[in-house]
């Protein structure tokens, strides 16, 4: 590999400024790319104070703080068509995220966003089978005719909104690859899985199936999910220019469900089963972290 050479200096030689600021002027390295440098000579300790990997991150408290669940906020299904959804709040205001002067994010940077919420789905009688139409059950034929059994795959689902024009929060609109679950898919409404790129589920409730003589038993098992984590995480570049954005919120839509519509996978709103109360999401507090990672 080349070497550079610097002659030393020699006894009696005058030590002068100019030659002590030119003298490892050889050595300069105007950047830093993967041909003159490797992960392993770099001391990362070094950069702790400088931002040079992660130059923001920031964590926000959202939802409720409640943290018996004695007085949680609560949710209700949607059961007609169009729905703005529910804000994420403290059951008073909406808790935002938010960057003071705006958070700038280049085609050199990741924006990572993480989120979580503690939620409880609850609801009443046998909703996958109470009503007429719905996407949520199986009709499976057995010896007495068919039977109906849950899906078991309807959810509630959590997305991000953003606002990239001002301080004033006044206009949230999905983040980027993400939809507000209004698209038109046949006779049903909702995002394609490729709209869904900042969305997390939780399900709406857990069901079994008893089998007699091989065949379905009417007498369904069912139950609450209870108390979990409803997490998701989120990831975004810029193609070109810069993002400012000066918020993050989260919205909540549900009952959800899975549909295919000309081929294609969606996750939809499945609004038969809703009847006045019988489908809730109850939520306490969560968390919403954000850092912006730098790309090279």
């Amino acid at each position: 590999m080349s070497r550079i050479v610097t002659e030393r200096v020699k006894d009696g030689e005058v030590i002068a400024a100019a030659d002590l600021n030119t003298r490892f002027t050889d050595y300069t390295q105007t950047t830093l790319n993967a041909f003159n440098v490797r992960d392993a000579a770099v001391d990362l300790p070094a950069f702790s104070d400088t931002d040079f990997m992660v130059p923001f991150v920031q964590s926000d408290n959202i939802g409720k703080n409640d943290l018996f669940t004695t007085a949680p906020v609560t949710v209700n299904g949607i059961g007609a068509l169009p729905d703005a959804g529910y804000v994420v709040g403290d059951g008073v205001s909406d808790t935002i995220a938010t960057y003071v002067g705006g958070l700038a994010v280049t085609a050199d940077d990741v924006l990572r966003v993480y989120w979580h919420l503690n939620v409880n789905a609850l609801y009443t009688g046998t909703p996958w089978l109470d009503f007429a139409g719905t996407i949520d059950d199986y009709v499976l034929t057995d010896g007495a005719g068919t039977s109906k059994v849950s899906t078991n795959a309807t959810c509630w689902a959590a997305y991000l909104q953003w606002d990239i024009t001002s301080a004033a929060l006044l206009n949230w609109t999905e983040v980027d690859k993400q939809s507000d679950f209004t698209t038109v898919a046949g006779a049903r409404t909702g995002n394609s899985l490729a709209q869904c790129m900042a969305t997390s589920v939780t399900p709406c409730f857990r069901t079994s199936e008893k089998a007699l003589d091989r065949e379905p038993d009417a007498a369904e098992l069912h139950g609450f999910v209870n108390w979990s984590g409803m997490n998701g995480a989120y990831y975004y570049t810029p193609a070109a220019g810069t993002t400012t954005i000066y918020g993050i919120r989260i919205v909540l839509k549900g009952p959800m469900h899975p549909w295919n519509n000309g081929g294609l996978n969606y996750l939809v709103h499945t609004t038969g089963i809703v009847a006045g109360a019988n489908m809730t999401l109850e939520y306490t507090s969560g968390t919403i972290s954000t850092i912006k990672q730098r790309l090279s």
